[in-house]
């Protein structure tokens, strides 16, 4: 029998710069980087872009654990 996989939350990088109370601006340097958010997770259809939650919460865990980010 086949395994049903779970979708995972996806969030636009406005989304996640509320959460991590940064400006977006920051968010989209990082996306542009390729180094705070890895690029092989994050989801680009068109101009749109969105970043998996499992991502989000390992930023969110380095920010809160002090490890540096930029």
């Amino acid at each position: 029998m086949e395994e049903k996989k779970e979708l995972e939350i996806l969030w636009s990088p406005t989304q996640l710069a509320n959460y991590l109370t940064m400006s977006p601006g920051t968010i989209y340097r990082w996306l542009s980087q390729g180094k705070v958010i890895d690029p092989e997770k994050v989801v680009r259809i068109g101009k749109t872009v969105r970043i998996p939650r499992s991502e989000v919460e390992r930023i969110a865990g380095n920010i809160k654990s002090g490890l540096k980010v930029e």
